[in-house]
């Protein structure tokens, strides 16, 4: 008798380049999100509040922070004897260049094929990291039991879809919400309205090891994504309306955009506290402290903070020091960061581990929010014109003899 209804595949091998430097050392998954969550704690989630106690973790590269943030995956229940949390990584990977792009992902899968022979799994539910989304999978599945269909394939009705969308593909859904037609990319939909695929298929354990013996016996070099779009074309496939918060994660601004979302109440309890509340790696940190001199509004403050000055529609992540006479305004300021005394930054995102020296001055714009690569220590004044900052992976050249840069601006 099957154990594990359902299995879980977290396919980790996503386009990432969009969002360098976000991403230049780490997954699209390791992504650090609403000042203490990462963006793989939500498919996590997802799976484990379903009752999957098996999940297949196929990655490509930078493995080292999914690892040390997941770990056994005792936070979400995944550290018992029966099932857990499994990884493969791709052992054709070329560390000096980017096979991904060009091999894709398959053979990965078909050389670990023996993990859904052993997971016992009716059905298997396959996910990415990109689309930041809290979805019941049960409610997947007792949808595709009902519909009788080979594939089901979960979209978002969408409307006025920005072109920064274009690498998204959408689907023509009929009346009876059977799948009609796939297209590569919204912007091959001329009308206002689509079905943006969110990238979330569910279809029997068999049916999906079959597809990929014949999809690597064809071509080994095509992606697994690839492979279910073609599958949900050719089989007679049904959609499944996700009618919740969700946010592709395709660009730095639409990361921006997803942290400034959830210091909106109805975002932040739509997608962290719903039906089921998200877990994460869990910190014992010391609470935050605010001093007499700080001045904090509208902003998300994770614990182990140092704050005293003055902070505004913000997301600050743990252990972030704000010393006196900052100004910190629509930015966000991941883990370890600090910004010194007179410093005045507007729409800016620091990476881990950024310094900012005293009288640092960065204003950047909604839509261009200005990126600090991690671990860099930068003094300088830098607004208005960013025409000069094109250089990416460069050192800034200095204003003058007086002041210095020792990371890495990046304006979007």
């Amino acid at each position: 008798m099957r154990r594990n209804k359902i299995c879980g595949i977290l396919n980790l091998t996503e386009s990432k380049s969009a969002i360098d430097p976000l991403t230049r050392h780490r997954p699209i998954a390791s992504l650090p999100f609403c000042s203490r969550y990462r963006l793989i704690d939500f498919p996590l989630t997802n799976l484990t509040t379903a009752g999957v106690d098996t999940i297949g973790v196929f990655t490509h590269d930078n493995l080292r922070s999914i690892y040390d943030h997941v770990r056994s995956g005792k936070e979400w229940g995944l550290d018992s004897i029966y099932g857990g949390l499994f990884f493969f990584s791709d052992p054709r990977l070329d560390r000096r260049a980017n096979r991904f792009s060009t091999e894709g992902d398959l053979l990965n899968y078909y050389n670990n094929i023996e993990f859904f022979d052993k997971s016992e799994s009716e059905y298997t539910v396959v996910m990415g990291t990109r689309m930041l989304c809290a979805i019941d999978v049960q409610a997947i599945l007792r949808h595709h039991i009902e519909q009788g269909a080979e594939v089901t394939v979960v979209y978002k009705s969408m409307e006025n879809v920005d072109n920064d969308d274009q690498n998204t593909s959408c689907l023509t859904i009929d009346e009876d919400g059977r799948v009609r037609g796939l297209k590569s990319s919204v912007l091959h939909d001329k009308t206002d309205h689509v079905y943006m695929n969110m990238e979330i298929y569910l279809l029997k354990t068999e049916l999906l090891t079959k597809l990929i013996r014949n999809g690597v016996a064809e071509n080994e070099h095509c992606n697994l994504s690839d492979l279910l779009h073609q599958a949900i074309v050719a089989l007679p496939s049904n959609g499944f309306e996700y009618t919740g918060y969700m946010k592709n994660i395709h660009s730095v601004r639409s990361f921006y955009e997803a942290n400034m979302d959830m210091l909106h109440d109805s975002n932040l309890l739509a997608l962290l506290k719903g039906s089921q509340h998200i877990h994460t790696k869990v910190k014992n940190e010391a609470p935050t402290f605010y001093s007499r001199s700080s001045d904090v509004t509208d902003s998300l403050i994770a614990n182990g903070c140092m704050i005293h000055g003055e902070v505004a529609h913000s997301v600050i992540f743990r252990n972030v020091l704000i010393e006196k006479k900052t100004v910190l305004n629509s930015s966000v300021v991941m883990q370890g960061s600090s910004i010194g005394s007179g410093a005045e930054l507007h729409y800016v995102i620091l990476d881990k581990n950024v310094r900012i020296e005293p009288n640092t001055k960065l204003i950047g714009t909604q839509a261009n929010p200005i990126v600090i690569e991690k671990n860099s220590v930068i003094s300088r004044i830098v607004e208005g014109d960013f025409t000069r900052l094109t250089n990416i992976g460069k050192p800034i050249p200095e204003v003058d003899s007086k002041q210095s840069s020792k990371g890495f601006f990046h304006h979007y």
